[in-house]
């Protein structure tokens, strides 16, 4: 089975887990009362993390409408981005005769679909509509994920006259899709006789650097001051001088004998970022398979640490770490199972508390002295909600830790590091925090008011080592 497949069925049984998340918590081996547990089912359902198993199901190629010259590389780059002399079919016909979606695939599977617009001018009018008004139905009906405008490297002498058109084909679609503008064939700027990537000289990347500041330029004058410009090469000699002449099967068993690709990667970051993550999933999995994963992962993260910010931002009625720890022990699980450990509840939970005394729950004592005494009362309805941003900062960093100690492989000194890193990266609260021996506690009062109390750091552990004892217990029968 190739690593492509293993990642995939690893996705179809985490969206089957996500799914059915019930089983997965009555067999937690920590109380949770039955409010939480109503509350953290409706969590799970919430747009943030329900959307990872929609995407999950809903992942597709990437589909593309590429404006640029003939002759500029479109099929290069996308050979590049994949690292595989891709199968090429324009089967799949999109609105009129002259515009097709052409299909890469390769082992039967479509990786990405093009609407090669071959340079909007270059179009044949079809008698009726012009090249454009037609070139705009095919989009209307396709609705890309992104527009890939390719300008080669070695001659602008048409970029002015496609950014134009494209700026104006924009504000006709009143399209908010975004733009890449790909600058190709820098390998081909002076010195040109460097191919190696690795080896370019100063001189080399400062010319890379001048045209792509030009280019900006140019689609700022046009009009298009939001895209993103990523100079690359797609330089690769395969393993046979005459490629295009092989057949489907011939094609797929090539291999790279001298690799010249430059900045692809960030290419492949740029349209990840951009593009809906059900779209990016595929690109992620069959363009860079050995960082998939961890892509994959850290939305994840950001996914979990964004419901339990709206758990930290919302008064509830108990304790928010009766619904905090369970969702941060999915989200473990979620990870390591991604990685090909399948953990349980308890494994999660206790590689959450193996973080250290700083992270039990995802907070340190300071968040918790700041935060009020609902972090320190098991009674429900007691205290005020803790802050969504601390929330948020503790479910993130324990995802990073995780990340590091299941799929990077790190110790778990070193994935204690990731969570401090993490916490430190993203709280700035924790900088403004007191310091001494009193720290400062808000609490509601009856009747809705905030009073000030003073607890000392002995006060405040021997509450929180009770609260850890009463969420730790075994399930009660």
């Amino acid at each position: 089975m190739t690593d492509q497949r293993i990642i995939e069925e690893r996705l179809e049984n985490i969206a089957q887990m996500l799914d059915s998340t019930t089983g997965f918590l009555e067999n937690v081996d920590i109380f949770i009362p039955k409010p939480a547990k109503k509350m953290i089912y409706s969590m799970l359902k919430a747009e943030e993390i329900n959307g990872i198993v929609e995407d999950i199901q809903r992942r597709r190629p990437p589909r593309m409408v590429l404006i640029g010259r003939s002759g500029v590389g479109k099929s290069s780059l996308i050979n590049a981005m994949f690292g595989s002399y891709l199968a090429v079919t324009s089967s799949v016909e999109v609105g009129t005769v002259e515009h097709e979606m052409f299909q890469y695939t390769k082992d039967g599977k479509v990786l990405f679909e093009v609407i090669d617009t071959r340079g909007l001018k270059e179009n044949i009018q079809d008698g009726v509509d012009s090249a454009e008004a037609s070139m705009q139905k095919v989009i209307e009906a396709v609705k890309p994920d992104a527009f890939l405008l390719l300008t080669s490297g070695a001659d602008r002498s048409t970029l002015k006259e496609d950014a134009e058109e494209m700026f104006a084909l924009t504000r006709r679609l009143k399209s908010k899709t975004p733009i890449i503008t790909v600058v190709t064939r820098v390998d081909e700027l002076e010195p040109a006789r460097m191919k190696d990537a690795t080896q370019y000289s100063a001189q080399k990347k400062a010319h890379i650097e001048q045209k792509k500041q030009q280019v900006q330029k140019v689609l700022k004058h046009a009009g298009l001051k939001h895209s993103i410009v990523v100079p690359v090469s797609s330089y690769i000699e395969w393993s046979n001088e005459n490629p295009q002449h092989l057949s489907e099967e011939e094609r797929e068993r090539l291999t790279i004998a001298f690799d010249g690709r430059y900045n692809i990667d960030t290419l492949l970051e740029v349209i990840e970022e951009n593009v809906a993550f059900n779209v990016a999933l595929d690109v992620m999995i069959n363009a860079e398979i050995d960082k998939a994963v961890e892509k994959i992962a850290e939305t994840f993260v950001k996914r979990f640490s964004a419901a339990s910010g709206l758990v930290g931002a919302s008064p509830i009625p108990v304790a928010d770490v009766f619904i905090l720890l369970p969702i941060q022990m999915v989200e473990v699980s979620l990870i390591a199972y991604l990685s090909g450990n399948k953990i349980d509840g308890k494994a999660a939970r206790e590689f959450i508390t193996s973080l250290g005394a700083v992270f039990i729950f995802g907070f340190s004592l300071r968040f918790v002295a700041q935060q009020g005494s609902k972090m320190l009362n098991v009674i429900p309805g007691a205290g005020s909600a803790i802050s969504g941003t601390v929330a948020y900062t503790g479910t993130y960093s324990i995802g990073k830790a995780a990340i590091a100690y299941y799929i990077k492989g790190k110790s778990l000194k070193e994935a204690k590091q990731e969570a401090v890193d993490a916490k430190k990266s993203l709280s700035s609260d924790e900088k403004q925090g007191h310091s001494g021996e009193a720290y400062e506690q808000h609490e509601v009062t009856t009747n809705g008011k905030y009073v000030k109390k003073k607890k000392s750091k002995k006060t405040l552990k021997k509450s929180l080592q009770q609260l850890t004892k009463t969420i730790f217990r075994k399930k009660e029968k």
